[in-house]
């Protein structure tokens, strides 16, 4: 039956088939639809695909795979790296020396013998050689030669590679040779993997000056270690360990010291008074300006006058080697030093070539030295006499000025080595009169007649009594308008220049002459703000200068005399001049200005 065409009348029903319902596709879970795993038919009979009749294998013999899955996909290629990716940051490194030859030396030797570390990287090929810093070597050291490709001078138009480069081999550049005695692991490793026999690591030779040297320095301290051993039993223990003895035992401990020293260099020859300190921790002396002894006036504003240090007896006294031409001495150089002993009052020590004197202590140091030291410090000294104690401190006298420059610039100049801009102006007088200028025409005395054109205006500011003359413009007189002088204090004529007399307001009037870089001036007009003030401020004006700027300003018609007026319009001066003058009593002067005098009925 399963062979008949699908046809009507080629299919059979099952007769005993009574369950005919429709199996549900889905299954409720948590209140959501989910597919079910499995389909069943009608009535949950078996779907036709899940009987074995249907299902069919595929056979294998004549099976290709590449139809299912595709062609199978070539093993990757290796990767190949640059040069400059595989060796970056890759070096050969090996140890040598060079010898440098000395024509002249303190120590029988005719060379000397100077390490070096040659760097040779091989993403570029080139080399560096550097010199490790060896304390008090005498020369330059660091790098002796920048990196970059080194021509090779066995072979021409090449440069030295890495497989010219060995133990024991000797490498020539610029003219300087090199011998190579050992390198680090990766540089055997690396060369080892090119086929390179290494050769045996060698060790460095001595620089027979360095050699010479430290074995000077160790008899020296043995010496000095033999010394502190007998002198205070300390057996066979090292220097560092009687220093940190001295140190925990004395630390804190100062002894402190007056001095004096008689500075014959100054005019006249005074004492000048010190405090020396001497710590007996570490056995070093400090000395500075005493503040409260002797002649406080003119002292150095920094009165350390020696830092702490080991004070040497004798200066001069230093090995017949030492190169004192370009070296200073120091400790090592030195032989004796001052120690507690060697501090009595009424001795003399010498310090930087100067006699100071000791002439009195503090109470500990007399305490320190009876008790620990067994000796009884005298008793203080006096140095000066107290009627005529100091020199008599004569007066700074400033120089006349030369008439360069400012003279309040010159005068800072002679009052202090750095000097500092005069202070001539009072911050609140100028703030409170910044803005306030008194105004006034002038007008040149003619030199020539062409003067007679020129008219100038003058402002004076009441906040730094500063003056400014501009020049007005003016037809065919053939000179340009502008500024005449800046702002500046101007100074009278005929004065002296320390005296500071400068122009003032009451020196401010009309027909006054001003004398300005040269050239004579003469006050003929100014404005009503001016004469306002001046009325506001008489005390800062001559009467003189009141009355013809008064008289000036009524012959300009400016100012209107008034004698007890019949009529005065209310109304219009209300209006026009704000309530300034009222109708029961009225000065002897009104200032109206010309616009304002239709609307006064007289």
């Amino acid at each position: 039956m399963d062979g008949l065409p699908f046809i009507p009348g080629f299919r059979f029903t099952d007769i005993t088939k009574k369950d005919h319902h429709l199996s549900s596709q889905f299954r409720w879970k948590n209140g959501y639809a989910i597919p079910k795993d499995k389909s069943l038919g009608i009535g949950k009979a078996p779907l036709d695909v899940d009987f074995m009749l249907y299902s069919k294998t595929l056979g294998t013999i004549g099976y290709n795979p590449t139809l299912t899955y595709g062609k199978a996909k070539d093993p990757p290629k290796p990767i190949v790296q640059p040069h400059f990716i595989m060796f970056d940051g890759k070096c050969l490194s090996f140890n040598g020396f060079t010898q440098q030859p000395i024509t002249e030396s303190a120590v029988d030797t005719s060379y000397r013998v100077r390490r070096v570390k040659i760097t040779y990287f091989l993403v570029d090929d080139s080399i560096s050689v550097v010199e490790p810093i060896v304390e008090n070597a005498g020369y330059v050291q660091g790098c002796l030669l920048k990196r970059g490709q080194i021509p090779n001078p066995h072979r021409k138009n090449r440069t030295w590679h890495w497989s010219d480069l060995n133990n024991g081999v000797e490498l020539s550049f610029y003219g300087v040779v090199y011998k190579l005695c050992s390198c680090d692991s990766f540089t055997r490793q690396f060369l080892s993997s090119q086929g390179v026999e290494v050769d045996v690591d060698r060790p460095v030779p001595d620089d027979p000056y360095i050699s010479a040297r430290r074995k000077h320095l160790l008899q020296q301290k043995k010496q000095q270690s033999t010394a502190l051993a007998l002198k205070f039993g300390f057996g066979s223990r090292s220097i560092e360990d009687d220093k940190l003895k001295q140190f925990l035992e004395n630390d804190g401990k100062v002894l402190r010291f007056y001095t004096a020293w008689l500075d014959e260099g100054s005019e006249p020859a005074e004492w000048k008074f010190f405090v020396l300190l001497y710590f007996m921790a570490y056995d070093r002396v400090e000395i500075y300006e005493s503040r409260k002894t002797g002649n406080t006036c003119g002292q150095n504003s920094f009165p350390l006058f020696l830092g702490k240090i080991r004070l040497p007896k004798d200066w001069s006294n230093l090995p017949p080697n030492f190169p004192s031409i370009y070296l200073e001495p120091g400790n090592k150089e030195c032989e004796e030093y001052y120690q507690p002993k060697d501090f009595i009052i009424g001795n003399t020590i010498f310090v930087m070539g100067r006699r100071f004197l000791l002439y009195d202590c503090d109470p500990f140091t007399r305490n320190y030295y009876k008790d620990i030291l067994q000796i009884i410090q005298p008793h203080s000294i006096e140095v000066f006499n107290p009627k005529d104690n100091f020199p008599t401190v004569s007066k700074l006298v400033i120089p006349p000025h030369t008439g360069i420059g400012d003279p309040d610039d010159t005068r800072q100049n002679c009052l202090s080595l750095i000097p500092k801009a005069p202070k001539t102006l009072d911050f609140v007088t100028y703030v409170l009169n910044a803005s306030k200028k008194l105004r006034y025409k002038l007008k040149m005395v003619p030199v020539y007649e062409v003067d007679n054109l020129r008219d100038f205006i003058m402002e004076y500011c009441l906040g730094n009594h500063k003056m400014t003359v501009v020049e007005l413009a003016s037809k065919n007189s053939g000179f340009i308008k502008g500024r005449f002088m800046s702002s500046t204090r101007l100074r009278k004529p005929g004065t002296n220049i320390d005296e500071d007399q400068f122009y003032g307001t009451k020196d401010f009037a009309i027909g006054a002459e001003l004398h300005v870089r040269g050239s004579v001036f003469i006050i003929v007009e100014l404005d009503l703000w001016t004469y306002n003030y001046m009325i506001e401020n008489k005390d800062k004006f001559t009467q003189e200068a009141i009355d013809k700027a008064k008289c000036y300003l009524e012959s300009k018609g400016l100012l209107i005399t008034q004698q007890k007026p019949d009529v005065i319009n209310q109304n219009s001066i209300t209006r026009d001049i704000s309530n300034s003058i009222q109708t029961e009593s009225l000065e002897d002067t009104v200032l109206i200005n010309k616009m304002n005098q239709s609307n006064i009925n007289i």
